[in-house]
């Protein structure tokens, strides 16, 4: 391991819940939904990444920024509202410059303790995140551990009118790893979706992100 790599691993890890999002297709807040214990979503997670995350924090629009339980919760307003998972991110190093951040988006409700597990323990510090590469093929932006090498990356896009934290990763470089299934990563997007996430966690399949 060279003198680059050491620096990047001291690099501690904080954690971002992306709840900001506008849930349009949904027709409700996505944070809000319940799929563990009658918990919303955006407490579950938040409890999640504070078993491997120095402190954590809730990316939120401006009609979540006042409301329960987000007023109970470490929120970060976005500076740049409505430009996705990337404005959150961005935000976030705004908050802590030198943090790696593990991210969550919070319509991922197959997401669990091992994922993060993987995650963490598979660290490329080198690189500028370590992310999961879907079977289809594609590499997931919004449960990934990003390095603070990014944001100098991710910040010279933004202002290029590109928001894409994806085609970041594309072009790398970024430490790969495998999902447990490939459930761990489906999001939720819609009612039909939500009913049908609820009904498969409730059962409890083992290795299914439950």
């Amino acid at each position: 391991m060279n003198g680059s790599e050491n620096t990047f691993q001291e690099a501690s890890i904080h954690g971002l819940v992306l709840a900001g999002g506008g849930s349009l297709r949904m027709g409700q807040d996505k944070g809000l939904l319940e799929y563990h214990h009658g918990i919303p979503q955006v407490l579950w997670l938040t409890r999640l990444l504070e078993g491997f995350c120095k402190s954590v924090y809730v990316s939120v629009n401006s009609r979540q920024h006042e409301v329960d339980p987000y007023v109970g919760l470490p929120t970060l307003l976005d500076r740049t509202p409505y430009q996705g998972p990337a404005a959150g991110l961005l935000s976030a190093w705004e908050e802590i410059p030198g943090a790696a951040w593990l991210v969550v988006a919070v319509d991922l409700p197959f997401v669990n303790e091992e994922t993060l597990e993987r995650l963490v323990a598979g660290r490329s510090p080198g690189s500028l995140a370590t992310a999961f590469r879907h079977p289809v093929g594609i590499l997931e932006p919004v449960c990934t551990l990003w390095e603070p090498a990014a944001r100098v990356v991710i910040t010279e896009q933004s202002v290029a009118g590109e928001w894409s934290l994806r085609q970041v990763l594309e072009a790398g470089p970024v430490g790969e790893l495998t999902p447990s299934t490939p459930r761990v990563l489906r999001s939720v997007n819609t009612p039909n979706e939500y009913q049908k996430a609820v009904t498969i966690l409730a059962a409890g399949s083992p290795g299914e992100g439950c």
